[in-house]
């Protein structure tokens, strides 16, 4: 390891992981391709990655051919792993995760799918997601700046991969994500609180639509609640002058 190698509080030399994930269908080749760029590599090197894992998706053969043309010094030493899919998606972003004199955080680069991003939030791993801008009339992209507006996460630019990455490290340094407790898995159901303000949110934004109607339903049920909250203060109730009834003769 070079002086950029990330010295963990055990004093052992422990370097950072990347995993980058595109989802199962899609190609997202933009994000394969600057991922393992001169200048990237170079950024990840800075900041003490060692490794990075891809799930490539149906990109893995071209990603494995464009792989073979690196040079050895753009690399900076970085083990880079390739694979089409895996069923071990957590186990990948918990290695991304930091833990106290384990390991240090590295981060996730995912596209801005709904699910993947949730997973990784669960586990406490830094984010990065990227919109894929050929899915559902550019979705993702919705999702990104928001998982980014509530700092959930680091929205990732395709051309700019790197300031996301700065961004990263600053989180990880402010946050002092390097010495996490143990991961332990969330409880199953996810808690309501957690339900609403993060899947309930992603799931529902993929599809406008039905988000509004969502929306214009919570409104309805919200004033028929009002409506028979003062319909039933009116029948039971007093008036001013202590009379019981809903209605006053003269």
């Amino acid at each position: 390891m070079d002086d950029d190698s990330i010295k963990h509080p055990s004093g052992t030399a422990v370097g950072r992981r990347c995993f980058v994930t595109v989802g199962s269908i899609a190609s997202f080749r933009p994000l394969l391709s600057e991922i393992i760029s001169k200048d990237f590599l170079a950024c990840l090197s800075r900041h003490g990655y060692d490794a990075v894992d891809v799930q490539c998706g149906p990109d893995y053969e071209w990603f494995q051919a464009e792989v073979a043309k690196l040079d050895q010094n753009d690399v900076h030493a970085i083990n880079i792993q390739a694979f089409p899919y895996t069923k071990q998606m957590i186990d990948y972003m918990i290695q991304c995760r930091g833990e106290d004199k384990v390991r240090p955080a590295g981060c996730v680069i995912a596209h801005a799918g709904a699910g993947t991003i949730l997973e990784a939030l669960r586990v406490d791993a830094p984010l990065i997601a990227v919109a894929n801008p050929t899915l559902m009339d550019n979705h993702q992209l919705e999702l990104a700046e928001e998982v980014e507006e509530q700092r959930w996460a680091v929205h990732g630019k395709i051309g700019n991969l790197k300031s996301a990455v700065e961004q990263i490290n600053r989180n990880i340094v402010q946050g002092r994500l390097d010495s996490l407790p143990p991961y332990a898995p969330a409880p199953f159901p996810v808690p309501a609180e957690e339900r609403i303000t993060i899947f309930d949110w992603m799931a529902l934004t993929c599809y406008p639509e039905e988000f509004a109607r969502q929306q214009h339903r919570a409104a309805l049920l919200k004033q028929e609640e009002e409506f028979r909250r003062q319909a039933a203060g009116q029948g039971s109730g007093t008036d001013e002058k202590g009379e019981i009834g809903h209605m006053k003769y003269d």
